[in-house]
């Protein structure tokens, strides 16, 4: 069969299409320059979205799942491999940059340019209105939400209802396999189609493995191109850069591209940062029927100590996972699907890791090496969260709770059996932990010193090449990132799209 061959040039080429790159798109295309997106995965139209969550992720997350850090404890570290990236399936949870974040970035790393307090307020503004933010209406929660906040008012916690980029929210539960109304405002159904509307072209399928330099100055992105559905390798392309190269391809893979085009700094791939969570499942004498209602509703912030609570509403074979016994006992659990909710913990961890291109692309874990481990400080968060966790679900009704923590009983039925799971230290080696908050690996920070890339996304020592993804950011941040992700690049693209305007009038 022939190879296809892809041949492009605009004035910027962007590699990735999820909050970063998408957002980087709809800025510079609608100031009228000439975009070029670049996506791995494969665009999937609404009328193609799975229901059945192993089918969904075998299509739009990479590995299926199967990515996770090194070491004998391993992460799984959740990403989107797909058109929007990982906005197309998380649930469209919207947090600002928190302005303790917003101030130690000023004063810490020098970035008062690209987070000025007024230029944010007007830019997240600007976000909310475009993608239709707003709190989960009260219809919209179903039972999993709901008990959740019972339980939180039952123990005077501060709990709030998520805040979501929804139109016409229906309550489906399918955030995970991708909206099939098209209803989260993710980048495949938002960003994306505007940019293009604007002029620029998508070409997804397309895996970026070089930026190419002509001294420092990065003027094109070589790659392969795959078959959407075989992932088989079925041609090659390369996209000219006439003002700039825009790497967006995430926390693990931005410095991955980077390091094997040969570009170098020695913070490139350090600093890795997560919000590994945990989560317990818990049944109720009530119908829960967690099918219905917002994926994610409901949350508890508590960030005085170092972690936030949300509700997590999974698919019917995910759920079913989760419950403890076997045979007769774990059947007798199943039969009670829909009266079972899902609550859990995310935190803000102190942990710093690695990112490293492995020597071998076609190696295990897909030419990518992470190291990462929680600190003793982040389990004892962790295990703080569980306990919180499991006082809401008592103090909400639940007749059972199943911790899923090695080492403790599969049912925990009482305070008292609680109190015990509390007093008892938690190892790391009992936590089944998940991530899918990563960012650091490409820290911005006016001194070069202190960040692989500046005030603007710029890359230090290179020209022409800037970062525009959840790796510039140089701490944690204790929320979900992607509202702070297009926050940062929408004020990144305003800037390169200024500078381009004032090039092209001299």
């Amino acid at each position: 069969m022939a190879q296809q061959r892809i041949d492009d040039a605009a004035d910027f080429v962007i590699v990735g299409t999820g909050a970063g790159g998408a957002t980087a798109a709809r800025v510079l295309a609608d100031a009228g320059l000439d975009v070029v997106l670049l996506e791995e995965g494969p665009e999937i139209p609404l009328a193609d979205r799975r229901r059945e969550a192993l089918d969904a992720m075998s299509v739009a997350v990479r590995d299926m799942a199967s990515q996770t850090t090194d070491g004998i404890h391993p992460i799984p570290l959740l990403q989107g491999r797909v058109v929007g990236g990982s906005t197309a399936i998380n649930s469209g949870i919207i947090w600002r940059l928190p302005d303790d974040v917003r101030r130690d970035w000023c004063e810490r790393f020098g970035l008062e340019k690209l987070v000025d307090e007024t230029e944010m307020e007007r830019v997240f503004a600007r976000i909310e209105d475009e993608l239709g933010v707003h709190e989960t209406e009260g219809e919209l929660l179903g039972g999993n939400n709901t008990l959740m906040e019972r339980g939180a008012q039952a123990l005077g916690l501060p709990g709030r209802r998520i805040h979501r980029n929804t139109k016409g929210c229906q309550g489906n539960n399918r955030c995970l396999q991708g909206c099939p109304v098209g209803a989260r405002q993710s980048m495949d159904v938002s960003y994306v189609p505007r940019a293009i509307a604007d002029g620029a072209r998508l070409h997804s399928s397309c895996r970026a493995t070089r930026v190419v330099f002509e001294g420092r100055r990065a003027v094109a992105v070589r790659g392969t191109v795959h078959d959407p559905k075989t992932r088989a390798r079925v041609g090659s392309f390369e996209v000219r850069a006439r003002r700039g190269v825009i790497v967006a391809a995430s926390a693990i893979w931005t410095p991955v591209l980077l390091q094997n085009s040969g570009y170098r700094h020695p913070l490139l791939g350090e600093r890795f940062q997560a919000h590994p969570g945990a989560a317990f499942v818990g049944r109720f004498d009530e119908p829960v029927n967690m099918g219905f209602g917002a994926a994610q509703g409901y949350e508890v912030p508590m960030r005085d100590r170092g972690y936030k609570l949300e509700s997590l509403g999974m698919p019917a074979e995910m759920l079913a996972a989760r419950l403890p016994g076997a045979g007769a006992d774990w059947s007798k659990r199943l039969a009670n699907l829909g009266h079972y909710v899902q609550w859990g913990g995310q935190v803000r961890m102190e942990a710093l890791g690695r990112v490293r291109a492995r020597w071998f692309p076609g190696a295990s874990g897909g030419g990518v090496s992470v190291k990462y481990e929680p600190t003793k400080r982040d389990i004892a968060k962790l295990h703080d969260a569980l306990v919180l966790t499991g006082r809401m679900m008592l103090a909400a009704g639940a007749k059972e709770i199943h911790p899923g923590v090695a080492g403790f009983p599969d049912t925990i039925s009482t305070e008292a059996e609680l109190d015990a799971f509390a007093r008892h230290p938690l190892h790391r080696s009992q936590a089944h932990l998940v991530a899918s908050h990563l960012f650091g690996t490409a820290c911005a920070s006016r001194d070069p010193k202190l960040g692989v890339v500046d005030d603007e996304l710029a890359a230090h020592g290179a020209e022409r090449l800037y970062v525009m993804d959840a790796s510039v950011f140089p701490t944690n941040l204790g929320v979900n990132p992607q509202h702070s992700i297009m926050g940062v690049v929408w004020r990144a693209s305003e800037m390169l799209a200024q500078r381009a305007s004032r090039a092209a009038a001299a």
